[in-house]
């Protein structure tokens, strides 16, 4: 066995076909049991883990005979894997659509619920949908998500659901802006309690739909990927095999934005607005040895400005503001995401349930 470094886009099937081992056969091999552990699905893998694949051995090339001055077909028949999408926005339910690089997929058209599937070669790293009524167009790549438990993983989702601007890059240096996308996202989930300190949003919530993937099949439903190379919205995820999809966004280039910065909170209490006293009067009580209680940081106003790489909700909320909060408010203001990246076990249900793997 030799180690292979995960690549963005590498999944499980697309390297057993691509280097002719069996899948589940060197996953479960005792060589990968410590990436079994930290990847639960193989088909999610993220960029830099290491699989251990079967030695490569030289293979004679395949040899066939040609004639000159004539045409000569060669065909190839990959193994397939099933893409399935989700669309939140009304307009796209029951609507018929055709996948350009497959020409062969006919009768494609959603579900009431806005829900899709097709089946693509596993070699295939892009599908570009577009809706026949209006030409509207979502491009996905297949194999791009990264695992939720990863930060990348967790902006994924978020600018694939609308709350974060596709566009944008995002990582540990803007911790509080994702927070605030994350506070926008729970506030918006069915019988979410209301923030404890909301403020006004910088930017209005997302309401034009695009897709987001449904829950996920291991091997079947690749994630999605970078944005859109053509049309107007942003393009949808998908659920299945691959690492993850880079952040997608409306328009054509994958060209991601510089990270927002927020400017860091002062740690400095705000000088009293009552002059001093040039005697004051001694206290009889002793002075507290509580130290003064800092405000906890600003929430970013950074907030998506374009509709979300895959399917925003409709109906999300403000970014509530983080200002300041006794012990336990501070605690919900941090929106279930610690400093090291990582989403407490109630987050990660809801990004799920709301985003599909």
């Amino acid at each position: 066995m030799q180690p292979y470094i995960i690549k963005q886009g590498d999944y499980l099937a697309l390297l057993a076909f691509k280097f002719g081992f069996d899948a589940d056969t060197v996953w479960n091999d005792p060589a990968n049991a410590d990436l079994q552990k930290l990847r639960p699905d193989p088909n999610m893998l993220c960029a830099t883990d290491v699989l251990y694949i079967p030695d490569q051995v030289s293979k004679p090339p395949v040899t066939q005979s040609v004639t000159t001055g004539t045409a000569n077909t060669f065909v190839t028949n990959p193994p397939t894997v099933n893409v399935s999408l989700k669309f939140t926005d009304a307009q796209f339910a029951s609507q018929a659509y055709t996948i350009n690089e497959l020409p062969e997929l006919t009768g494609l058209t959603t579900q009431a619920d806005g829900t899709t599937g097709f089946a693509v070669p596993v070699s295939q790293g892009t599908v570009t949908l577009v809706f026949t009524g209006d030409g509207t167009t979502f491009t996905c790549s297949i194999g791009w998500l990264d695992p939720i438990t990863t930060i990348s993983g967790i902006v994924q989702r978020l600018q694939n659901l609308g709350y974060l601007d596709p566009a944008g890059s995002f990582g540990l240096s803007t911790l509080d802006v994702i927070r605030a996308a994350l506070q926008t996202f729970r506030s918006a989930q069915p019988g979410a309690a209301p923030a404890s300190d909301p403020s006004p949003a910088s930017a209005s919530p997302p309401s034009n739909a695009n897709p987001t993937p449904s829950s996920p099949a291991p091997v079947s439903a690749p994630p999605s990927g970078p944005p859109p190379s053509s049309g107007s919205k942003p393009p949808p995820s998908s659920t299945a095999p691959g690492s993850s999809p880079p952040p997608s966004s409306p328009p054509p280039s994958s060209a991601s934005s510089p990270p927002p910065s927020s400017a860091p909170p002062s740690s400095e209490a705000p000088p009293s607005s009552a002059p001093p006293l040039s005697n004051p009067p001694p206290s009889s009580a002793p002075p507290s040895s509580d130290p003064p209680q800092s405000s906890a940081p600003p929430s970013s106003s950074r907030a998506p400005s374009v509709p979300p790489a895959s399917a925003p909700q409709s109906n999300g909320g403000a970014p509530p503001s983080s200002g300041p909060a006794s012990t336990s408010s501070s605690q919900a203001d941090n929106a279930g995401l610690s400093d090291n990246g990582t989403l407490d076990d109630a987050t990660t249900q809801l990004l799920l349930t709301a985003h599909g793997s």
